[in-house]
């Protein structure tokens, strides 16, 4: 008797707690250099993020807002309305990619590979870091040209 009343206390608080507090305790998960949406009940006017460096959120719309994963890690985020009211306070958990990937040591030295078919060299954290620079190198120069490409003439 004593176990069922107290699962219906428990219940019943949970159901009478605001939503935001409910929203508390959930969590967000997001991989590295992937982004998700998390939509927010209503508009917020502002979004903290608790470690820019882990996680960053772009806002599309008042409700509507772009996570993305930067480094592995958790942090947390709060959306305030215009009046300083908590909308959402969530941790968010960010984690490695799933995909096939390689992590090859040698030595003192880490290089990463992502893998489809063939396996091809992938900057990512704690790689070796002249290949992580050069790597970044071949993606910028990449990125520009495409840029360029891109331009009316």
């Amino acid at each position: 008797m004593f176990r069922t009343t107290g699962f219906v206390l428990a219940l019943s608080l949970f159901f009478l707690l605001p939503a935001h507090a409910r929203e508390e305790e959930e969590s967000f998960a997001v991989e590295v250099d992937k982004a998700k949406v998390l939509r927010l009940p209503r508009a917020a006017s502002a979004v903290i993020v608790g470690n820019p460096a882990i996680a960053d959120a772009a806002v599309h719309n008042g409700r509507i807002l772009f996570i993305t994963g930067k480094i592995y890690g958790n942090t947390n985020i709060i959306a305030l309305d215009a009046r300083g009211n908590t909308i959402l306070e969530r941790t968010i958990s960010v984690s490695a990619p799933k995909m096939a990937a390689i992590t090859y040591y040698r030595g003192g030295l880490q290089r990463s590979y992502t893998c489809a078919g063939l396996c091809e060299p992938t900057p990512s954290i704690g790689d070796d870091k002249d290949l992580f620079n050069k790597l970044l190198k071949q993606q910028e120069s990449k990125t520009e040209q495409g840029n360029t490409a891109a331009l009316p003439e």
